[in-house]
């Protein structure tokens, strides 16, 4: 990708520089280990972190992550300035709920041989993109057409479709490489991020919630429905995607789609259930060859802004058509209806208790007169 023949420096900004170390090979890749110095009682989940939008290689001890990747993978952005090219891109470590995200951004900058600056735009597109066209949209329920609003209550199902247009007659299987969820356009901005598929094509949401991919329609197109969860809730959310096509031919762990299907407890390959052995990895992590996309295409896609809302925020317009009955009866205090209830029942048993007093106990005597020549014979 690049010729520089000379690793000027590197550059590595960072919270803790104690925590965190890179190697910027002269031969494209890049080697991070950073340890994101969480408190004593958290351990290091790796299915939380991501370099851009790849997840760790590895755990090289009980705290410190290891990555590993190309420079024009995993959402590194390329300037060229003054003879100097810089790749850069964000560390994150998302926390337990309630904490804020934890990030560090990286740089790696080369030094331009002579006469080869001209090579480089400004800012080149940090993917290898041929003639073929990607597109990405959110989707009405059935597919048909383009989502009729962008705000999704929680809990339901944002339809999502992916496709390529390949510019020669030759068919393209897509795939979706990896996707998270951020609260910006540009990822380094964003305050929050959550991954949604990683592990070179495993929905990692279809295992914590009802996220799935749909049957494929034609080899050019991915669907999948993403369930709406607690995510940046009312505040507008970016879908960040790694898209990739390959000449159709027979799948393997670089190529692959897979998501978790939970009545059966595992991983199933969308294209060949019968082959879902590629999705082994996705609990743990997937290593792909560096040569995968030597026959394919890719491309970086942002879909966006959509917005998830909590189901109280969206009825309470609803809550105010109401009419007074039916709102003074849906806010009655329950203490006051027990009081009712128990002097209903005070009421009932003292009616109960006066009715018998009237008809049986002073009612049966009330014909009853002692006799004064009775009590006087004697």
């Amino acid at each position: 990708m690049i010729s520089a023949r000379l690793l000027l420096m590197f550059v590595a900004t960072t919270m803790a520089q104690k925590d965190f170390s890179i190697d910027c090979g002269i031969d494209d890749w890049v080697t991070v280990r950073w340890r994101p110095g969480l408190d004593f009682s958290q351990k290091v989940d790796p299915s939380r972190a991501l370099l851009g939008n790849c997840p760790p290689r590895s755990l090289v001890s009980k705290d410190t992550l290891l990555f590993r990747a190309l420079l024009h993978d995993c959402g590194f952005i390329k300037q060229v300035v003054a003879g100097q090219v810089t790749y850069s891109n964000m560390l994150i470590y998302e926390r337990r709920p309630g904490l804020p995200f934890i990030s560090q951004s990286i740089q790696c900058v080369y030094d331009l041989p002579v006469g080869e600056e001209s090579a480089f735009s400004a800012e080149e597109p940090d993917v290898t993109e041929g003639p073929e066209t990607f597109n990405m949209e959110i989707m009405n329920t059935d597919f048909s057409g383009p989502a009729p609003s962008l705000t999704f209550k929680l809990g339901s199902s944002i339809p999502v479709r992916a496709t390529v247009e390949p510019w020669s007659h030759r068919p393209l299987r897509i795939y979706l490489e990896s996707c998270v969820f951020a609260t910006d356009a540009d990822i380094s901005r964003a305050t929050q991020v959550h991954p949604i598929i990683a592990n070179a094509g495993c929905l990692m949401e279809s295992k914590a919630g009802n996220s799935s991919f749909l049957p494929r329609q034609r080899p050019d197109e991915i669907r999948l429905y993403l369930e709406a969860f607690k995510f940046a809730l009312g505040e507008k959310i970016f879908l960040h995607c790694d898209l990739e096509a390959f000449a159709v031919q027979s799948l393997n762990m670089d190529r692959k789609a897979c998501h978790y299907v939970q009545e059966q407890h595992r991983w199933e390959l969308l294209d060949d259930p019968s082959q879902s052995y590629a999705c082994s990895c996705c609990d743990s992590t997937c290593l792909w060859r560096t040569d995968a996309m030597m026959d394919g295409v890719s491309a970086r896609k942002v879909l966006g802004p959509f917005v998830i809302v909590e189901n109280d925020s969206q009825s309470s317009a609803s809550l105010d058509t109401l009419s007074s009955t039916e709102r003074g009866l849906g806010e009655f205090p329950v203490w006051l209806l027990v009081v009712a209830i128990v002097a209903l029942l005070v009421t009932v048993m003292g009616v109960l208790a006066v009715s018998y007093y009237l008809c049986f106990w002073r009612g049966g005597r009330m014909g009853y007169r002692p006799s004064r020549d009775l009590l006087t014979k004697y």
